[in-house]
């Protein structure tokens, strides 16, 4: 296993040996890698699966920041050829590098459409998940507006436990328990003008029937620590 050498310093600034990757973990079926195969109007998934997120439309495309992209709250997204979809007692692992501007509206990462399926930051301390109507809301977080911040969210197989983590932390912040079938076919908003990100998405990354524990899951953490603070 790839993972931490003698000079590391978890979560904090030294990361001369650290070398894990998110492909180090087979299952991985998206991933934007932050300042990889950007352009405002397609970033690459650098998983090896070829789900790109893309916008041909001018007026919807998002600027780059700092190797990420910077949605304005309006009506800026992206859509997949092929749909995410999860299974409904799958397990999953979803980790992202991301800065919300405000909480003035609701912040979707992704979504299938207007009430299907989404996962958001729904207020400061909320994540709300909708599996085709089957909801759940991870309440007790901080996802303050105005700093760069790190969330992973799991779901464990057959029990389709969830927990939440931040900041680099191991440390589970909250749990819930919600099956349903996740089906991703939009990036940074619920469908077209509605609940739209504002703020930057860095890198985000989703595991599909894996969920991330033990050593996998503090190389993920620190991995995104290290995204974080290159910024």
């Amino acid at each position: 296993m790839l993972g931490l050498g003698n000079s590391v310093t978890y979560n904090t600034t030294s990361y001369d040996d650290f070398n894990w990757v998110p492909t180090d973990v087979d299952g991985l079926v998206l991933w934007h890698k932050n300042d990889t195969n950007i352009a405002v109007g397609q970033w690459n998934d650098s998983s090896g699966n070829n789900n790109h997120a893309t916008q041909s439309t001018s007026g919807n495309q998002a600027s780059i920041d700092k190797g990420g992209f910077h949605f304005d709250g309006s009506d800026d997204y992206y859509e997949y050829s092929t749909q995410l979809n999860i299974g409904n007692t799958e397990g999953y692992t979803l980790g992202i590098v991301y800065h919300l501007d405000s909480h003035s509206v609701k912040n979707v990462i992704f979504s299938k459409d207007a009430n299907s399926t989404f996962f958001e930051f729904f207020d400061e301390d909320t994540v709300r998940i909708n599996y085709g109507g089957n909801v759940i809301n991870l309440n007790g977080g901080t996802h303050e507006a105005g700093s760069d911040n790190i969330l992973v969210v799991t779901r464990a197989a057959t029990t389709s436990a969830h927990a939440l983590y931040e900041n680099g932390s191991d440390t589970v912040v909250t749990t819930g328990t919600q099956a349903g079938i996740a089906i991703w076919e939009n990036l940074g908003i619920r469908n077209d003008n509605d609940r739209p990100f504002n703020g930057k998405i860095y890198e985000v990354m989703v595991w599909d029937n894996v969920t991330l524990t033990g050593d996998n899951l503090t190389n993920l953490n620190t991995y995104l620590t290290n995204v974080r603070n290159s910024l």
